[in-house]
């Protein structure tokens, strides 16, 4: 990387990996970029429907090809062992920064002067803004990104609204249907209004949750997700990026997950929030893989809801929750 001159603004690309979870963290790196003195873009697929809640900020999809980058001083990459990330090494070595949430030997690349391993035992959230903080030198990590909601928004003004996502990118990592359905029954019971929120396509598979009396939400867009998070007053779902968007936008998050240790990485790390995992006595022995496979059936609803009134706020009260049996 050169030395930066007075005269000459140095330009960095972003890249994330796919995930929307991926981009708000990785915009750690470009926002503190910014305020560095880059003149940052970011590259990602999704993350442009978020334009508007990332002001200052050149938000563009992935190009179809890597020599757009010959260009920049300085491209952060997270790794996500794919062929775009090979392609990045091979063509711009020199100037190319990856992040790895995790690294080993054999089946990465060799570490590039610029590349960093991120610490297992903290969230991505902090390793990217140790990470970045290392890169170019700043005084203090910081885990601000740029998200900034738009000014006609109020701030959890539905404080009793909690808002439910019990799908992701991958059914394995999902808690059981009937599970966030009786969760959402000893919510209501309390007070609380649950909505369920789903993709457009998952519309059909959930509408049973209307025939019991809840609201089903659904959001074509990442603003208007966004905008809903921000007005709620708690998100309750599996590990997906719902978990980061409200994290990040404040909101009380509980997650419900399959295993600790890769939690401890991947665990929205803006406003901390809850997680429920598995009994760690769970076996996931080879002919068995009760931890692997059947990690749904050993959290229950109880469980979950004694977690919610973990949640660090003043309006779960011991009162509301102990006037109903759990």
């Amino acid at each position: 990387m050169r030395e930066k001159r007075r005269s000459d603004v140095l330009r960095s690309a972003v890249i994330p990996a796919t995930g929307i979870g991926d981009a708000l963290l990785m915009m750690i790196a470009s926002h503190q970029l910014k305020l560095g003195g880059y003149h940052v873009t970011t590259f990602h697929n999704h993350l442009p429907e978020l334009s508007s809640w990332f002001p200052g900020h050149n938000l563009l999809p992935f190009p179809e090809s890597n020599s757009i980058f010959q260009s920049y001083d300085l491209i952060v990459a997270e790794n996500d062992n794919s062929a775009k990330i090979d392609g990045l090494i091979q063509t711009h070595r020199e100037r190319l920064s990856i992040f790895y949430p995790t690294y080993r030997v054999g089946k990465h690349a060799k570490l590039g002067l610029l590349d960093h391993v991120f610490n297992s035992t903290l969230p991505m959230a902090d390793n990217i803004a140790n990470a970045v903080a290392t890169l170019v030198q700043l005084d203090l990590p910081s885990k601000e990104n740029g998200l900034t909601p738009p000014s006609h928004l109020v701030h959890r003004q539905r404080n009793f609204d909690v808002l439910i996502h019990p799908t992701s990118r991958v059914s394995s990592k999902n808690w059981k249907r009937k599970g966030f359905l009786q969760l959402a029954e000893k919510l209501r019971e309390r007070g609380f209004h649950p909505i369920f929120c789903v993709a457009p396509s998952e519309m059909s598979d959930w509408n049973c949750v209307e025939k019991m009396g809840f609201t089903l939400g659904s959001t074509p867009t990442l603003r208007e997700l966004a905008g809903l998070i921000y007005e709620s007053g708690f998100v309750i779902g599996n590990d997906s990026a719902i978990g980061h968007l409200a994290s990040n936008l404040n909101i009380p998050t509980l997650i419900i997950a399959n295993e600790k240790k890769r939690m401890d990485l991947w665990r929205p790390g803006w406003l901390q929030g809850q997680l429920v995992l598995p009994p760690p006595y769970l076996p996931n022995w080879k002919f068995l893989r009760l931890k692997e496979n059947h990690w749904q059936s050993f959290i229950s609803p109880n469980k979950v809801l004694n977690s919610f009134k973990k949640l660090n706020c003043t309006l779960i009260s011991d009162e509301l929750f102990f006037s109903k049996k759990s």
